[in-house]
């Protein structure tokens, strides 16, 4: 999958720049910041607050820090960090009181393994070299009993049918459920729950349609 990206003019992390965000050129997005918070991140919200999470919560591949600004009430630090230096700079600017930096979760998080009590991914494994390595990474920085919230698009015929939608050429890492869940129990998680949507242009997502796919997973 690597290989795509062979002819390509920019080094991988540049590619996630101003014109990713805007304008549709390396992604889906026409303008990022359109997107309704609100409604994309609900249900993590949800269940965060009611779980009574608390703590320390880290938002990888935070973007502009919409889903941080969401959770905000619920934790004493925030962090987020994110391969793009274009979307911390943002970031920083959006939520000025948490705690960003520009990282590549696949080579690694720098923060102190069992740091967190939360981490949330929002459809940032498929951008990864290596969907296992970066997962690894992440829970690596969790506490024993903290969560772990992420989603990704699946390989299955679902996607088959409506992939043509998808024009993010990031994307490279799209696994099947099955290959997923190997990993998932691999580095000792447990399934808490599962939902299934899938994204369409104008609808953020469309419910259990089974393209996409997000957990909330334990580590034990």
């Amino acid at each position: 999958m690597a290989n795509g990206f062979a002819q390509d003019t920019l080094p991988f992390p540049e590619r996630f720049g101003e014109s990713y965000f805007y304008g549709k050129r390396e992604s889906n997005y026409s303008n990022y910041e359109t997107m309704n918070p609100h409604r994309q991140f609900k249900s993590v919200r949800s269940f965060i607050k009611g779980q009574g999470i608390k703590g320390k919560c880290l938002d990888v591949g935070c973007a502009f820090g919409s889903l941080l600004k969401r959770v905000s009430p619920h934790f004493d630090e925030l962090h987020g960090c994110d391969i793009s230096r274009f979307a911390i700079k943002k970031a920083t600017e959006k939520v000025p009181g948490a705690d960003f930096r520009v990282a590549d979760v696949g080579k690694g998080l720098p923060y102190p393994d069992g740091t967190f009590d939360c981490i949330t991914a929002m459809d940032i494994l498929e951008h990864t070299e290596s969907f296992e390595r970066s997962f690894g990474n992440m829970v690596r920085k969790l506490k024993g009993g903290g969560h772990l919230i992420f989603s990704v698009p699946m390989d299955n015929p679902i996607r088959k049918l409506f992939g043509f939608l998808d024009r993010d050429k990031t994307h490279i890492s799209i696994l099947p459920k099955p290959e997923i869940m190997r990993i998932i129990r691999k580095h000792g998680m447990r399934v808490v729950s599962r939902r299934y949507a899938c994204s369409f242009p104008l609808i953020h997502k469309v419910r259990f349609i089974p393209a996409e796919i997000q957990f909330v997973l334990q580590k034990v």
